[in-house]
């Protein structure tokens, strides 16, 4: 009986697990992040295809030593710092930098601008006793006035 029951109780213990990890692995932060970062590895690779195809060939004329990437100071024999391999790593650090700095400004720019888009009135002015009543309004409760659709809208 002891081993039927621990049995069951191991059993509850590894469904319980599995189902809290799998609450956790799906939900939306999680599986946001696992797309950002696969994104992001991708975005990784054109920023590199684009200072290794795009800018590195029309600087390198511009080096005399040729393709500054390849630039290894030697330190022994068989043995060198890749001080070429490092600053090529920077100048693609400061791409894309560059890119997310510009992608986040034009965001933060196009969410400023439907902030300052005014909100729809929700009230309105009674023209004869100049009460504000709400903008779906027929008759005034202060003076029990009728409002005509034309009524002035105030905000």
């Amino acid at each position: 009986m002891a081993v039927g029951r621990t049995i069951g109780r191991n059993r509850r213990v590894v469904t319980g697990f599995f189902r809290d990890f799998r609450e956790f692995a799906l939900k939306g932060n999680v599986v946001e992040l696992a797309i950002a970062v696969i994104i992001g590895g991708a975005f990784g690779n054109i920023v590199t295809s684009f200072a290794q195809d795009i800018v590195m060939p029309l600087i390198n004329p511009l080096i005399p030593a040729g393709d500054w990437r390849e630039l290894v100071i030697n330190t022994g024999p068989n043995d060198g710092i890749r001080i070429g391999s490092f600053l090529g790593s920077v100048v693609d650090f400061v791409i894309i930098a560059l890119a997310l700095y510009l992608a986040i400004r034009a965001l933060a720019r196009f969410k400023r601008q439907e902030e300052l888009a005014p909100p729809e009135p929700t009230e309105q002015e009674c023209p004869y006793c100049l009460t504000k009543i709400h903008i779906a309004a027929t008759r005034c409760p202060a003076c029990t006035s009728e409002l005509s659709p034309q009524s002035p809208i105030i905000s």
